[in-house]
């Protein structure tokens, strides 16, 4: 034995009272023993047994299982077995000895045992209870256990990724509900108190009221969480002291091995349960647990299945579709629908589609401009996001929960989803701890309902979501290639109209010479020329005219064949129309100038068309408004016969009448112009461009009261409904 000097610095713990435990090293030394270990085996002090080794003294513990321990101890040391309970009369006591490993220290635990046996009859009803139990049916789980136990109140509690925790399941002695569908707040659950429940299949607590006895230790590594008698979480403990609860039952539940909640089972007197009892209520709530896993593993099959249809279904329209936005546009509703959202939003270079439950236009960019000044990942998810960050946003947000994916590096397209809140009763617990020795801890609770949380999204919406950001990223790549080919095609056909300008300016100077030698000859000779020299001449100036006609058709019949159609899609007009007035106010800054908006409908078009389009019709409002002190301009949009129309109106200088009928023809202009620049080709090429879109061009104009230009531009088919809202 060792002397009292020798531990003169060993620490002190405590334990529950309704067990005892010795815990050895991998030499089966004492690190640690409990004091009703020491008192029911009569080993004296604590220094008398801590750091002896077992062997010394194991016999007068043991007795005639002597040999069978220490053979089970050297197996479980040795990870022959993991764990082993034996019934044995220990102390002139029968019990149950439970032998275990843990973190390389062996745990030699007992208790009292109450029941030889479980009666067939019961074992029978709990066996005809678990064959009842239905996947996801928590309450026939309770009510299963309680027909076991024979508690006043048990219930289900499962731990939400908010940090609450909801009574999903409950059976009551006298057939009320107490807690169902209550939820506690975060302070019930702290992530602290996990570890103790999760690390054992249950924890008991026979009376809470007990005075916890010492355990004595010489090693800082002993864990005593391992343990059953380890206490219940001072929270706990004094929340269920104060409703009365004397007697409580704590089975943990995993699912797909972590963390997911408690069957909770409690009593308002001192109530023993043998361990053979607490092992069927563990057997039991597996096996409900297991039923749990497998329906939601058909369910997520179930829902993958879907979410894989879907995802062909957005392949196959991306490939067919010419631009990734007209595609995501027209999936809309399944993109809401695929991660149960309530609101769906794009946000494509400065244009925004919305679906649903959606924040205005406005505060869906400071939205945009909030997360990218925040945050560089692609994916960013908060169901607290109104309350989290509602400052950052001007006006009320409509919705609780964001969840938000970045497509591409460069920002091409932002999507995000949108849940309202789930509004919720909850219980909140404040802990007040003992001002003095004579006081105990306290806990209040008062009620509060919960605002601003949104449902999470589960692993398989993040993973469909993640899936659908692959998708997008190999599109667009696919259409930047595709891109890519059709500007070398085109780089390609602008090298041979080069060619073909030079060939045509070239090949009709020989005819046009011919013509212009032909009638000045003709005009200076009249009265003198011959009839034969003229039918010459006439001869020679039809074939140079043919020659000029010939060579034209061939031109104008190859370029036919070069050039590519224009790619048409819906294009939102308000942001495209805002900057490029911009930018027309930036060329033209010694205009001053307003600009007013009617409804801005969409247009089947190309982009690019539509800008060179509209820059040259603003940019020539702008200009020409020089007799005013301040350019106006005014535009609006209406449909007309299965197109669009758009319709742009200034107050400048007009257009003469007698030059309407040829102001769209290249390098043409009003006579009124005067001193102010410009080449005349505008016009013609906006005319151009609109016959290349199967569309038309209308101007109606008058000296000194302004201009009005009329676009009508073909419907392709209907705009998808989010593109139409005022």
């Amino acid at each position: 034995m060792k002397n009292d000097s020798d531990f003169e610095n060993f620490d002190t713990s405590t334990l529950q009272q309704f067990g005892s435990v010795i815990i050895l090293d991998q030499n089966f030394h004492v690190l640690g023993i409990s004091e009703n270990a020491l008192q029911e085996l009569e080993l004296g002090n604590q220094e008398n047994v801590l750091g002896e080794s077992l062997k010394a003294f194991g016999a007068n513990i043991f007795g005639k299982h002597t040999a069978k321990v220490f053979r089970l101890l050297t197996n479980i040391k040795d990870h022959v077995i993991s764990r082993q309970i034996i019934p044995l009369k220990l102390a002139n006591k029968r019990v149950y000895l439970k032998l275990s490993l843990h973190h390389n220290q062996l745990f030699i635990e007992w208790e009292e045992q109450f029941k030889k046996y479980t009666s067939a009859k019961k074992i029978h009803e709990f066996s005809f209870l678990l064959d009842a139990i239905q996947p996801n049916n928590w309450d026939l789980v309770c009510h299963a256990i309680n027909r076991l136990l024979r508690f006043e109140h048990v219930f289900v509690v499962q731990v939400q990724e908010t940090g609450y925790s909801q009574v999903i399941a409950e059976d009551t002695s006298d057939g009320k509900q107490h807690y169902k569908n209550i939820e506690f707040s975060k302070s019930f659950m702290p992530k602290e108190v996990f570890p103790f429940y999760s690390m054992c299949s249950y924890r008991y607590s026979p009376n809470l009221e007990d005075k916890n006895q010492e355990f004595y230790f010489n090693s800082s590594k002993v864990n005593l969480l391992e343990s059953q008698l380890a206490p219940i979480p001072e929270l706990h403990q004094i929340f269920l002291s104060q409703k009365g609860i004397k007697s409580a039952l704590f089975f943990s539940i995993h699912v797909d091995g972590k963390f997911w909640g408690l069957l909770v089972a409690h009593h308002s007197k001192e109530k023993h349960i043998d361990l053979q009892q607490r092992k069927l209520c563990t057997f039991a709530i597996q096996n409900a647990t297991s039923k749990y896993e497998n329906y939601l593993k058909q369910n997520l099959l179930d829902r993958h299945e879907i979410l894989k249809s879907a995802e062909t279904e957005l392949k196959l329209d991306l490939s067919k579709s010419k631009t990734v936005n007209c595609a995501l546009v027209q999936h809309m509703p399944t993109l809401m629908n695929m991660v149960h959202a309530d609101g769906f939003a794009i946000f494509n270079q400065g244009d925004a589609y919305f679906e649903g439950l959606c924040p205005t236009t406005q505060q869906l960019y400071e939205i945009v401009s909030f997360i990218q000044s925040h945050t560089e990942k692609s994916l960013f998810k908060d169901n607290n996001f109104r309350l989290n960050h509602a400052k950052n946003i001007s006006g009320k947000l409509p919705f609780a929960g964001l969840l938000y994916l970045k497509v591409g590096l460069s920002n091409d397209h932002i999507l995000m989803w949108f849940r309202k809140e789930s509004a919720s009763k909850a219980l909140n617990l404040q802990f007040t701890p003992a001002t003095s020795k004579r006081d105990r801890p306290k806990i209040s609770v008062s009620e509060s309902i919960n605002h601003d949380i949104a449902q999470p999204w589960n692993d398989l919406e993040i993973n469909f979501v993640l899936k659908l950001n692959q998708i997008l990223k190999e599109t667009i790549v696919s259409k930047l290639k595709e891109r890519q080919l059709w500007n070398e095609q085109l780089l390609a056909t602008n090298n041979e109209l080069e060619m073909l300008t030079f060939t045509l300016s070239h090949d009709l100077k020989n005819p046009l010479s011919i013509l212009k030698i032909g009638l000045q000859f003709l005009q200076n000779n009249k009265d003198t020329i011959d009839p034969t020299s003229i039918h010459k001449w006439y001869s020679n100036l039809i074939a140079s005219t043919e020659s000029i006609e010939d060579i034209i058709n061939n031109v104008v019949l190859l370029c036919q064949h070069k050039t590519s159609t224009l790619t048409k899609e819906p294009i939102p007009m308000a942001y495209n129309l805002q900057q490029i007035f911009k930018d027309s106010s930036v060329i033209y800054n010694d205009y001053p100038c307003d600009i007013s908006y009617g409804r801005l409908l969409p247009i089947w078009a190309e982009k690019g068309a539509l800008y060179q389009i509209f820059s040259n019709l603003i940019g020539n409002a702008i200009k020409y408004s020089t007799n005013s002190v301040r350019a106006t301009i005014h535009i609006n949009s209406y449909f007309e016969d299965g197109q669009v129309c758009y319709c742009i109106q200034d107050q400048g200088i007009g257009i003469p009448n007698e030059n309407l009928n040829q102001i769209f023809e290249i390098f043409k202009r009003g006579n009124n112009v005067n001193a102010i620049e410009g080449t005349g080709v505008g016009l013609s090429l906006v005319k151009r461009i609109m016959e290349r879109l199967g569309g038309n061009v209308k101007i109606e104009s008058e000296i000194g009261r302004g201009t009005t230009v009329y676009l009508y531009f073909p419907m392709v088919e209907d705009f998808p409904p989010s593109m139409l809202l005022d």
